[in-house]
Order: C-alpha cells, then sequence, then structure tokens
C-alpha cells in the first residue's frame, strides 16, 4: 500500500527525446562535423514522431549551436563558435542594460576588461601590433572633426588591443561588449565635439607610449582614466 506521497513522473515532450538522440550521436561522431542530417521526412519515419517534433528538436540543436541551415536546406552538423556563444547571451544582456543598473555594472565590467587587455599588450605587443596601433592614430588625427569617422577609429584602437591576445573568445567578448554598451549608451554626436575628440585622441597617444615603453602599471592607470572619461561624456 502506498503511504509516503511521491513527486509526480516528469516525461519529456518528444521534441526534447529526438534532440536529445541526435545530439548524443553528434558527440559519438556517429554524424561528424560537415556532415548533412537526414531531410526531416527521414527523421520523422526514423523516430516516429510528427514534423512539428522533429522541427522543434533541430531547433534546440541549432541554438546549441551544433547544426546550421537555412530556410528549405537540409541541417549539417557544426561546431559551436565564439561568436554563437556570446550572440547567444544578446538577448538576456538587453534585458540586462534596459535599467540604469545593467549599464552602470556592464562599464564596470569594459572598465575591467579593457584595464587587463592593455596590461597584457604592454607586457606582450609586437613591433607589427605597435605599427598597427601607430596607423590607426594617426588616422584619428585627421577625423577630429568628423564624428562619425571618429568614432569608427576610436573603437578600431580598442579592437586591435582586443587581437593582441590573439584569443577568439576574448575578441568575440570585446567586440560584443562594445556593441552592447553602444546601444544602451550610444554617445551623442554634440558630444563629440573637436574638443573632446582631440581630449581622447591624446589620451590614446599616452596609452600608446606606455604599451610602446612596456609600461604595464601606467598603461592599465592610464587606461582606466580614459574609460571613465568617456564614461562622463
Amino acid at each position: 500500500m502506498l503511504t509516503t506521497k511521491r513527486k509526480p513522473l516528469v516525461t519529456k515532450k518528444l521534441s526534447e527525446i529526438v534532440a536529445d538522440e541526435l545530439e548524443s550521436m553528434i558527440r559519438r561522431d556517429e554524424i561528424k562535423e560537415g556532415e548533412y542530417l537526414p531531410s526531416e521526412r527521414e527523421l520523422m519515419d526514423f523516430f516516429g514522431v510528427g514534423r512539428p517534433s522533429i522541427r522543434e528538436a533541430l531547433s534546440v540543436l541549432r541554438h546549441k549551436g551544433l547544426i546550421k541551415y537555412n530556410k528549405g536546406e537540409k541541417a549539417s552538423v557544426c561546431r559551436p563558435s565564439a561568436e554563437m556563444i556570446i550572440n547567444s547571451l544578446s538577448g538576456i544582456v538587453t534585458d540586462f542594460l534596459s535599467t540604469p543598473e545593467g549599464v552602470s555594472d556592464f562599464e564596470r565590467l569594459r572598465i575591467f576588461f579593457e584595464t587587463h587587455l592593455v596590461r597584457y599588450a604592454a607586457k606582450h605587443a609586437t613591433e607589427k601590433d605597435l605599427e598597427k596601433l601607430e596607423k590607426i592614430l594617426d588616422i584619428h588625427h585627421n577625423s577630429l572633426r568628423t564624428p562619425d569617422a571618429y568614432a569608427q577609429y576610436d573603437i578600431e584602437f580598442h579592437k586591435i588591443l582586443a587581437d593582441i591576445p590573439q584569443n577568439k573568445i576574448l575578441k568575440t567578448l570585446h567586440s560584443a561588449l562594445s556593441e552592447w554598451l553602444i546601444s544602451a549608451k550610444p554617445l551623442e554626436k554634440n558630444k563629440m565635439t573637436y574638443e573632446n575628440n582631440k581630449k581622447t585622441h591624446t589620451q590614446h597617444i599616452e596609452i600608446f607610449q606606455a604599451i610602446a615603453n612596456h609600461d604595464a602599471e601606467k598603461a592599465e592607470l592610464l587606461m582606466e582614466n580614459h574609460l571613465k572619461h568617456r564614461i562622463k561624456l
């Protein structure tokens, strides 16, 4: 006789069972990277389920970055990329950045992130890296009176710093972080005056000189002050 109340049994949806089985097949290399999955009709016959369950299962695998496909095409197996990982966070980040507290948290995250990047650059930048930074600074100088152009080259300076560690995830995360903050808190053109642009340009030059001199402490401090200045604009 039953005397202890048990939790109700949880059953999986058919689409979840299909998704789990296909994921296992992919991870066991039964379907290898670059190979096509069977057609929807073949998958329906194989699993004994309807088209909605197959499509929902494929959507789950696509979201995980395990398959890719366009409308009307067969799905092929792939591996999650850094871009897929970061893009999967975009919806959550957008909600997070909808509040002043969220924006503030991300601004502090950017300061933490970029001060470490510039510290790394000061220790490891090659002559080629320094040449790229110096070249973009020359272009900076010629675009101080053109807000749109200056904004683009400003971003490029920081992007080069993110390239120096040669880490795809760091590079992608830096790019996403910049885009998220720009979307949440765009810098108004009326604040991108010649005087403000010249000040940030001077700060970039100082940061570059610290990197070229391999002075990690100074480069970190200059970057922190630079980003705090940008937040106030």
